[in-house]
Parts: C-alpha cells; sequence; structure tokens
C-alpha cells in the first residue's frame, strides 16, 4: 500500500502556524545579520559612521584590499563549480522527467488507509478534542461520546 499524506495546510492549527512564522522569523533575522556589512555600507553612505571608522580611521580597508583577490578568486571558483554542475544536470537528464507528484490524501483515501467508515471518518473530523487508539494494522478505535483526560 502506498504512504498516505496528507496535505491540508488550512487545517493547521494556531500555535502551529505560530511555530512556522517563528522560525520563519529567526531565518530572515539571521539573514540580515549576514547582511550585515553591506547594509553598513549603504549606511555610510547615507552619513552614518560605524563603516567609516572601522574601514578608514582603523585601517581596515588595507586588509580588505589585501584578501579582495582572495574573495574574487573563490567567487569565481564556486561559480564555476555551480555552472559545471548544472551542465553536468543538463546533459545527464535532458529530455527526462523523473520526478514523481505525490498525490494528496482525499478523506476516502484516508478512511480506507486507516480502515474506518467514511461517516465516522467525517465524524471524527469535526471533533476538536477525540481520543483514538490506532494498533499496528492501522485500525481505529474510536469511541465518539467518550471523555478525554487532558494531562
Amino acid at each position: 500500500m502506498k504512504n498516505l499524506i496528507i496535505d491540508k495546510p488550512e487545517a493547521l492549527k494556531t500555535h502551529h502556524k505560530i511555530t512556522y512564522l517563528s522560525v520563519t522569523f529567526i531565518f530572515w533575522a539571521i539573514t540580515f545579520y549576514l547582511w550585515q556589512p553591506l547594509i553598513s555600507l549603504i549606511a555610510w553612505y547615507f552619513g552614518f559612521e560605524l563603516f567609516y571608522n572601522h574601514m578608514i580611521e582603523l585601517g581596515g580597508y588595507k586588509e580588505f584590499a589585501d584578501i579582495l583577490l582572495i574573495y574574487l578568486q573563490v567567487i569565481v571558483l564556486l561559480g564555476a563549480i555551480f555552472l559545471a554542475w548544472a551542465k553536468i544536470n543538463e546533459r545527464r537528464f535532458r529530455g527526462k522527467n523523473r520526478r514523481k507528484l505525490v498525490s494528496v490524501a482525499t478523506d476516502s483515501d484516508v478512511a480506507s488507509y486507516f480502515k474506518v467508515e467514511g461517516k465516522l471518518l467525517k465524524e471524527m473530523m469535526e471533533k476538536k478534542v477525540l481520543s483514538l487508539d490506532i494498533s499496528d494494522d492501522r485500525v481505529i478505535k474510536f469511541e465518539p461520546e467518550a471523555k478525554t483526560k487532558v494531562a
């Protein structure tokens, strides 16, 4: 039997959405931190003095000039590696579409996978809190009126 993939982003709970947004914010903050030297240069152009202090007064431009050639060589090397990799893959996979789309699970797929009736599945989907017992062979035992304890 195929693996079941349920893709319903609208069904995410609020705390999952908050977690997603938090992780996204953290990675944007990291990206901002990595762009900080360029932002500092732009800020200096508009009158801020942090760049001026480090690069002019403390002589940072001399160190930058010394390693500029190394930076350029690394950039060219990485670009050449990327282009070579892209060309190799273009030749290897030209005309071949090996990607397989994953079909989205419908309610009837979920019902047959977990061996429940469609009506019972709809009832379970409407509940906010429910208690399920899933056996090793994917059989769900569900008591609609069972009281659940929150730990």
